[in-house]
């Protein structure tokens, strides 16, 4: 993947856990503001591949607030609900015997219905309705850093997605966290830019747009 902008000689090749900081307070907010309104070929940014083919809205990630990123979002739980049901799927005894207890579950209530004051209908349970009414999610870590390691694997896991952009993240890790979080995309094979008006030292793929507008890389910082 690839990102360029206005000051920029040449586009900035992303790969693996790239860091780009940006000391102009203007440029930068300009920057994340066209990143959270991305629409493609028209933006400020361009996001494109080695093949000039730009990234599409749907297939960029941002995520500015890390902790207060809802991981159990409806089009999120409902790609984890569907993927569930197709493994239950590909093991029929389970799904033999879950059906059962549900067919057993629905004539009890079914007869109950039958006794009351009222007249009462219920829909039959389906899979999804009986994981939401179990209440199943994505279970959420506490610390920022966990919360990021969490959101790459969401990310992952999104099959559609292209490119996952952080923003202003990288104040919150130590050496460690970078190292590690660095380590963790690399296993994962996907590509990952943090955004920040901050230098992250630790991050080998690193970036600075300086205040006069020069672009430097890794060993130049």
């Amino acid at each position: 993947m690839n990102i360029n902008f206005d000051y920029l000689e040449e586009p900035i090749k992303i790969e693996g856990l790239t860091s780009l900081s940006i000391n102009n307070a203007s440029i930068f907010a300009k920057i994340v503001e066209s990143l959270y309104h991305y629409k493609g070929e028209s933006d400020y940014v361009k996001i494109f591949d080695n093949k000039f083919n730009t990234t599409k809205a749907i297939e960029l990630m941002v995520v500015a607030d890390v902790l207060g990123f809802d991981a159990n979002s409806a089009s999120i739980k409902k790609l984890v609900y569907t993927d569930l049901e197709l493994q239950i799927s590909d093991n029929p005894l389970l799904k033999t015997e879950i059906e059962g207890h549900i067919y057993g579950i629905s004539r009890l209530i079914s007869n109950e219905l039958v006794d009351f004051e009222l007249d009462l209908a219920f829909e039959k349970i389906t899979f999804t309705k009986l994981f939401t009414a179990m209440g199943i999610q994505i279970e959420e870590s506490e610390t920022i850093f966990e919360r990021m390691l969490d959101i790459v694997q969401i990310y992952k896991y999104l099959s559609k997605k292209n490119l996952l952009v952080f923003i202003s993240c990288g104040a919150y890790l130590t050496k460690v966290q970078v190292q590690e979080l660095e380590e963790y995309i690399s296993l994962q094979n996907i590509n990952v830019l943090m955004l920040d008006s901050l230098k992250v030292n630790e991050v080998k793929n690193l970036f600075v747009l300086d205040d006069d507008y020069v672009l430097l890389k890794g060993k130049m910082v």
